[in-house]
This record gives C-alpha cells, structure tokens and sequence, in this order.
C-alpha cells in the first residue's frame, strides 16, 4: 500500500510539473502574438504521389522531421524577416502493422507562426520577390497592391512552407490558418496534447528551432 501511495505521489507530482511548463510556454509564446496555426503532413511526395516505401519509412524518423522544420523556419525567416515560430512534432494514431504488431504513427508537425509585418509585404525582401514571382509563374497572378493584406500574407505564407520537400503540392500536406487571439491558448493547448510526462517535452517540442525562452523556462520550472 506504502509503495502504491508514493507512486500515486510522484505521478500526481510530474503531473502538477506538466501542467505548470505548459502553462509557462503558452505565456511565452502569446508575448510574440502568434497569429496562424498550422499543421504539415508528410505522406506525400513533392508533387503529391506515393512515396517509395523507403522514403515513407524517414517519416518515423525525429530528426528527419527536425530538418524540416530547419529549412521551413531559415525560409520564413529569409522572407519576412526575424518572425518567431513554434514547432511541436506530434504522432498520428496508434495503427497495427500486417503481423498485427501495434506501431506508434508516423509524425506530423503542429505550427504556430507569429505576425508577418505589412511592411515585409508591402517592400518585399529580395528573397520574396522571387516567390512572388514563382506565384505568378504558376498561374496565380498577385498584385500586391489589389490583393488585401491579410490574405497576401496566409497565400505568401503557405507557398513558403510547400518549398519543403515533405510538403510539396499536395492540398492536404498542409492546413494553414489565421488564430484569432481570443483562440490562441486553447489552440496552442492542442499542440501539446501528446505531451502527459516530463519526457515528453523534449520528444515533442523542437527546442532548436522555436522562439521559447529555455533559460526563463528551466527557472521556473
């Protein structure tokens, strides 16, 4: 009974530990005001084909996901500027394989992205100019100056983020949306829903690549 009671304790206590670092990143990451949610999958090729068994395979592969999360944020930042970004690598379900074995999901990621200035729009980097220019190419014809600003931003945002090989073309390798702010930590919270030990948190927030305050965070934590 004594050994049930301490671990009934030590539980209840990681779990008040828990909930206390989530509530300490979701206070950072509303001080940069994020303002879209989104969420890449990776079962599509670039150009929105199966993937060859041995590719598919590199998407239960953290570190693999973590190089996309590099390359999306250097993009984002080479287009807009220094815009802080958050990113979780989050499972899909639980499936069983063809010998009944149960295998935990391929990963996801969840995104949140905060403001894009009017400005990084309004005088595009040099960088930008050129993926506007790619837009155009492509049939999507943008003239910043008719298009309203709001939408520019999320259109300009989501050809940013399908530069990514793992995204590519696909329209349901990526859902993108505007968070209003009112919706921010109940949204935020489900990009921590698979997080329920400490261990957790650094199986699923990519530290490396998000705007947290880690020193901030290891002090109150």
């Amino acid at each position: 009974m004594l050994g049930n009671s301490i671990k009934y304790a030590e539980k209840a206590e990681e779990s008040r530990q828990v909930g206390k670092i989530k509530k300490v990143l979701t206070a950072q990451a509303t001080e940069f005001i994020p303002s879209y949610y989104a969420v890449l999958y990776y079962g599509k090729s670039f150009t929105g084909g199966l993937l060859k068994p041995e590719a598919y395979r590199k998407r239960w592969d953290r570190e693999e996901v973590i190089k996309t999360h590099s390359f999306i944020r250097r993009k984002i930042e080479s287009y807009f500027g220094d815009i802080p970004t958050f990113w979780f690598t989050n499972r899909h379900g639980d499936y069983e394989d063809a010998e009944g074995n149960c295998k935990k999901g391929s990963f996801h990621t969840d995104l949140f992205i905060g403001e894009v200035p009017d400005e990084a729009v309004w005088n595009p980097s040099d960088a930008l100019s050129v993926l506007i220019h790619k837009i155009n190419q492509s049939g999507i014809s943008i003239n910043i100056k008719e298009v309203e600003i709001e939408a520019l931003k999320q259109l300009l945002l989501e050809a940013c983020i399908r530069e990514a090989k793992w995204v590519g073309q696909h329209p349901n390798s990526l859902k993108l949306q505007k968070v209003p702010v009112e919706e921010f930590s109940q949204t935020f919270d489900y990009g921590l829903k698979d997080i329920t030990n400490l261990d957790d948190f650094n199986q699923v927030v990519d530290w490396e690549n998000s705007s947290f305050y880690q020193k901030n965070l290891k002090e109150k934590n």
